[in-house]
């Protein structure tokens, strides 16, 4: 430093000014460099296997290795990652391992691993097996089976499957699942909470309820609900509870109960579903006249199958005789087991199709189908009735004018049924629907105008075969066509949905735009003209394709949601009725 200072001061000329600066600056760089080395660079010091002799393994933490005591599991800062001072914490914290060999440390370090490892697999093991009794759950709740199926039937199944197929470990791992009456019962009960959650998040949903007795005379309010989510309209089981009274009142103010559990508010309910019962629809105290009161804005539905239900039982008066007379010659059957088990022989001995009648149920289309084994089954029924004490039905059986009638409702029913069954099924909504029913009233106006003018009954196959010319039945068809006609009109008064043809298809060009607004028109023309939508439209569902189009355009996915979102049918509580009803038995009713 005493040189430095000393060519600082020599250095006064103008001429050598820039040299001594020059100089100055190389030395104090020199003289600095060993200072700064040692204030910017620390010494990365790494763990050695013979740390072990002290007590010491590490922990890796951003890169470096951190020393940690094997006996008391403190972590030490890394610049003690050297001998002396991993040997003084041993002496100073363990005296009592201080003189302990290298063995004894390996032997309590794989102790303590062996440990950490079964409490992590333990751990992943539970967590899996929670989420497969969740999953166990949903299934059982899907396919609408009793609770009680997992504990008694899948899981000692699956437990057996497993140890033949793996091994007796893998057989006590699948144990570990729980697999309870009530877990699977708390499970499926926690599934409300989760369509809750979702449907806070999307905020706009659809309902469908119906009200039902089960075997014990219970009577059981079944609610189902259908929201969008970022791919497609999702339909769940929202909850099925029993009532004490079921007046509309008394159906509102659970439902809204239900609501206020779960954080749910009616205004993000865009329509409701129900069957034609007082209860739904009176004008006054009727469920749907009090959710109106709450939210105006909400759409009701009066379930189609339910109404075409209705339509399919006006009948002519000839009809329900022959309906009622056929119905006799089943039970005259079918509740006597003498006779059964002989029509049964007799059956086989003229090598028939069945060997059995079916024996009707409150259901109008198992009418149908009771009717179809009846016309099949002609010869076999009045061989078997004519040689009996009361063989009037043996004689109606004989009657051509009967079997012409019997041949017409075997026709009828088919076609009632197929409409029916069109209705049915999962995503229906009022597009879907009302093409069933256009179908079925333009198909009853050309029928009428083959029968009046060209006296042609082919529509009818079985009735045709009874009776060639039609003749016998001509003004039967046409008084019972036009009763159906008449009757469609009063319970569908319009079809038309002309005006949303625009979601069936938005790339044709629409004449009936009238329900949107200029935004709205906006948007549909950027739809229509966007090719890479055109593509899309023909690869997924119409649900799918208007969620994906709402992402850009809002105004125009919004609209047509709204159309697709509603329920049309009951379809989903009949379901679950019928699920109940079979698995609610008169033994499992006095659990």
């Amino acid at each position: 430093m005493a040189s430095i200072s000393k060519c600082q001061v020599d250095c006064t000329s103008e001429d050598d000014s820039s040299d001594c600066n020059e100089s100055t600056s190389k030395s104090c760089m020199i003289a600095d460099q060993p200072k700064a080395k040692a204030l910017d660079v620390k010494k990365t010091r790494l763990y050695s296997d013979n740390y072990v002799n002290y007590g010491f393994t590490f922990v890796e933490k951003q890169s470096m290795q951190q020393p940690r005591c094997i006996i008391c599991h403190k972590l030490l800062s890394y610049e003690a990652m050297v001998p002396s001072k991993l040997q003084h914490h041993l002496k100073t914290k363990h005296p009592a391992a201080a003189k302990r060999d290298q063995l004894y440390f390996k032997c309590l370090l794989q102790s303590q691993q062996k440990q950490v490892q079964f409490f992590t697999k333990a751990f992943i093991v539970s967590d899996r097996a929670q989420l497969a009794s969740f999953q166990v759950a949903e299934l059982v709740a899907k396919n609408m089976k009793p609770h009680t199926v997992v504990e008694s039937l899948i899981m000692p199944a699956c437990r057996l499957m497993v140890k033949t197929m793996l091994s007796d470990e893998a057989e006590k791992v699948i144990a570990k699942i729980p697999s309870s009456n009530n877990t699977v019962a708390r499970r499926i009960e926690m599934s409300d909470i989760s369509v809750c959650n979702q449907l806070k998040i999307c905020k706009r949903f659809s309902l469908q309820l119906d009200e039902s007795t089960d075997i014990s005379g219970k009577a059981q309010l079944m609610a189902f609900v259908r929201y969008p989510n970022q791919q497609s309209l999702i339909e769940q089981f929202l909850f099925c509870r029993e009532l004490i009274q079921t007046h509309g009142e008394d159906i509102f103010k659970y439902v809204c109960t239900f609501f206020e559990q779960h954080g749910l508010l009616w205004q993000w309910c865009t329509s409701i579903c129900t069957d034609g019962a007082p209860s739904m629809t009176g004008c006054i105290s009727g469920f749907l006249s009090l959710t109106k009161a709450t939210n105006p804005n909400i759409t009701t539905t009066h379930c189609f199958i339910h109404r075409e239900a209705l339509i399919s039982k006006t009948l002519p008066s000839d009809l329900p005789t022959v309906l009622r007379e056929v119905v006799q010659i089943v039970n005259c059957i079918k509740l006597h087991p003498a006779k059964s088990q002989l029509f049964s022989k007799l059956c086989k001995d003229m090598s028939s199709d069945y060997i059995t009648i079916l024996l009707h149920n409150i259901r109008w289309p198992s009418r149908g189908k009771v009717f179809v084994r009846v016309y099949k089954h002609h010869l076999e029924l009045k061989t078997c009735l004519q040689n009996q004490p009361h063989n009037e039905f043996a004689t109606l059986l004989s009657d051509s004018s009967w079997t012409s009638k019997v041949s017409y409702l075997v026709d009828i029913f088919e076609v009632l049924n197929s409409v029916n069954l069109g209705m049915q099924g999962v995503d229906a909504n009022i597009l879907s629907v009302t093409d069933k029913l256009e179908e079925f009233k333009r198909k009853i106006d050309l029928w009428q105008q083959e029968i009046e003018t060209a006296t042609s009954i082919h529509m009818f196959p079985n009735a045709a075969r009874a009776d060639l010319r039609g003749v016998a039945l001509h003004d039967l068809f046409l008084e019972h066509l036009a009763l159906l006609k008449q009757q469609l009109q009063h319970y569908f008064p319009s079809l038309d949905t002309s005006d949303k043809d625009w979601v069936r298809n938005p790339f044709h060009q629409h004449k009936n735009l009238a329900g949107l607004s200029l935004m709205e028109k906006e948007q549909l023309i950027d739809v229509e003209t966007d090719r890479s939508l055109q593509l899309k439209f023909n690869s997924v569902n119409l649900a799918q394709f208007w969620l994906e189009v709402e992402v850009e355009h809002p105004d125009i996915g919004a609209k047509a949601i709204e159309v697709l979102l509603p329920f049309c049918t009951t379809y989903l509580c009949e379901k679950a009725f019928s699920a109940m009803t079979s698995m609610k038995s008169k033994h499992r009713e006095r659990l």
